[in-house]
């Protein structure tokens, strides 16, 4: 699935009541426990760090080794013990990172109305473990609750043993009965989940053969079955025996079912629209293991609403704020070459990695006037003048974006390049009907002017929307831009009350573009079909799609979808960044690379981000507070490009 994105977190509000408004140049220290000082002689190789530690010391006595009992040797299983190390060993545990939200989540659930954000999907997922882990640099499989796994000779039938350790933070063991109630959970309606109900409607419900085996059958054939259900989040049978779909809607709006991850979100940390802490779990279960190390170090991660992107900025400069996200091209390039960056108190960043991009565009309504004709949508892409945006206002920094699965193996080459032209535009908008103008000389059918209405949620995209607005003005076009909050803006999409909206999506490890333009989910409500596409062609392939294990044939399968889809201009496409840009405080300890191969900053969309992979080093955080006291002090500015990733890419022939 995907997920709502910013272009950036916002900032905190509320900041003057929660922390106090203070004037002082310098970063805050943590009221959390302290970091400790970073370990000497760290090892660095792989096999020093056990994939399974205290194998099987938890384990129920009565249930058997060939039941998944102690003594299991997963003879005739699969594992994947070779994997190396995702997070840096010199991390150390302790303090707060403290971080900053547009707006207060519409919920904290992590299925149903509103949960499709990229909070739930890079913070309250942290509350969550899947069966199965991704190792983002090999994309292979490895073990997270599930230490072993089978998949039959026909690839229909999966069975995964779930490691005797695994306990949820109210201290229950992880069991098969877990997996089977959380299946039954996502599959009811009443919870208004259709994306996950048409992608788990593949498979029949899950048979718990033992306490620690389970076992899934597919009802038709699909290489993301596995995908998919090894990446389900499981939560507790304990507590959703008491929990029914309308109940969760109504009772657990910002209130977490306990999961067996390394975090917890505890009512009592939850402010609604002003704030949420998230606390890192002392008796987490899995803390040693290999995929783990270095990982969750942070015992605080304090989120703190402020609508104000400049308030945002401000406090970032004065301290208060640990890291920055630039929202536009302009304020990283005007606006973050102050004093604290030059003596490198203030760290400054372009990360380039693997992660998918995914896409920033406009969206329009397909399913009512007028972008029920293709001639209009078509027309009002044509109007998007891309290149000054980008030249004017952007400075260069981004590329032009022709396609659903940008800068990646899927692009379809031969789509639509779709140039700024008003001449073609009119054209395309005379034969549907709107070639009459009125008194105002506005563009008229049937004696109505055309007049549109565009949401959005951030007020830094006024400089490009009012350039669109003021095209569409010269040929006789209506747009009345409406500012939303974040929130308000992700309920209007959800129940297709909109007729254009600005957005910004997240992209896929592993493209899945049926749960954003099936025809099935276009009138449904809550789901990511936003524009109501529907395209029996591309339905077709997204069921011949499901059915290809060859990577080949995927690739040119979703680059047919890629070329459907952009023919019928759901979306007027824009740009993207070929990374990411940031400012910090000196005081972190990050692993190379700033984050996983395919992660984004917030660990949302490919792979762990800096929440999850940053520290607090306890000797940076101390020159830092002598640069601070000492305003002569310098401290070493690093290169603002770092291209590890890609440079392991080319050491390791990734494509």
């Amino acid at each position: 699935m995907r997920s709502f994105t910013t272009l950036g977190f916002l900032a905190l509000s509320v900041v003057c009541i929660t922390w106090g408004c203070n004037r002082q140049q310098s970063p805050q220290t943590s009221d959390s426990t302290a970091p400790a000082a970073q370990p000497s002689n760290v090892s660095r190789n792989k096999n020093d760090y056990p994939v399974f530690p205290n194998a099987d010391s938890g384990a129920d006595a009565s249930v058997s080794a060939d039941m998944g009992g102690k003594g299991f040797t997963g003879a005739g299983w699969q594992t994947n013990t070779d994997f190396d190390l995702i997070g840096d060993p010199r991390a150390v545990k302790g303090g707060v990172l403290r971080d900053a939200l547009p707006d207060f989540p519409g919920t904290l659930r992590i299925v149903g109305p509103e949960s499709n954000s990229a909070f739930n999907y890079g913070v309250t997922s942290m509350v969550y473990e899947t069966l199965l882990g991704i190792d983002t640099n090999t994309l292979d499989y490895i073990p997270s609750l599930a230490t072993h796994w089978q998949i039959s000779s026909d690839q229909m039938t999966y069975r995964f043993r779930i490691n005797p350790n695994a306990r949820f933070s109210n201290g229950m063991p992880v069991t098969a009965d877990d997996v089977v109630a959380t299946f039954d959970f996502f599959m009811d309606k009443t919870v208004q989940a259709p994306m996950y109900q048409l992608t788990f409607s593949k498979l029949e419900r899950p048979v718990a053969e033992s306490k620690y085996i389970v076992r899934v059958k597919a009802k038709e054939l699909n290489w993301r079955n596995l995908l998919y259900f090894s990446g389900e989040p499981i939560l507790s049978a304990s507590v959703l025996k008491n929990v029914k779909g309308d109940t969760y809607l109504k009772d657990y709006n910002f209130k977490v079912i306990p999961g067996s991850g390394p975090y917890t979100i505890r009512e009592e940390d939850v402010e609604k629209g002003k704030s949420i802490s998230v606390r890192r779990r002392k008796d987490y279960w899995a803390e040693k293991a290999r995929a783990n190390v270095g990982m969750a170090n942070f015992d605080e991660l304090r989120f703190v609403v402020v609508r104000d992107e400049k308030l945002w900025f401000e406090m970032f400069k004065k301290g208060e704020l640990d890291y920055y996200f630039p929202v536009t091209a302009r304020e990283w390039v005007q606006d973050t070459d102050f004093e604290n960056v030059r003596r490198g108190v203030v760290q400054k960043r372009k990360v380039f990695n693997d992660t998918p991009v995914g896409t920033t565009e406009i969206v329009m309504n397909m399913r009512e006037e007028p972008f029920n004709d293709i001639r209009v949508r078509k027309a009002f892409t044509f109007l998007v003048d891309r290149r000054k945006m980008i030249e004017k206002i952007a400075y260069n920094e981004y590329t032009e974006m022709n396609s659903y699965f940008p800068g990646s193996v899927y692009e379809n080459p031969n789509n639509p390049r779709n140039t700024y032209d008003p001449q073609l535009a009119l054209k395309l908008l005379a034969e549907a009907g709107w070639e009459d103008r009125d008194s105002q000389g506005r563009l008229v059918k049937n004696g109505r002017p055309l007049t549109v209405e565009l949401l959005y949620a951030y007020k830094s995209w006024d400089p490009h929307l009012t350039i669109y607005q003021e095209d569409l003005r010269k040929v006789g076009i209506t747009l009345n831009l409406r500012l939303v909050t974040p929130e308000t803006q992700a309920q209007l999409e959800s129940q297709h009350r909109f007729q254009m909206e600005f957005g910004s999506y997240g992209g896929l490890l592993f493209p899945n573009p049926e749960t954003e333009f099936d025809s099935k989910l276009a009138d449904q409500l809550n789901n990511n079909n936003i524009s109501g596409f529907k395209n029996a062609k591309a339905d077709e392939l997204f069921r011949q799609y499901d059915k290809m294990f060859s990577v080949e044939d995927r690739i040119r399968t979703i680059r047919e979808v890629d070329g459907i889809i952009a023919n019928e201009y759901p979306y007027a496409l824009l740009w993207y960044p070929p990374f990411t840009r940031i400012l910090y405080w000196d005081k972190f300890g990050t692993p190379p690379g700033h984050w996983s191969r395919t992660g984004d900053f917030f660990g949302d969309q490919g792979g762990p981000g800096l929440l999850q992979m940053w520290w607090i080093d306890a000797n940076k955080q101390a020159k830092l507070e002598q640069a601070m006291r000492d305003t002569s002090k310098k401290l070493e500015v690093g290169p603002v490009d770092d291209r590890y990733w890609l440079e392991w890419d080319k050491q390791h022939a990734v494509k």
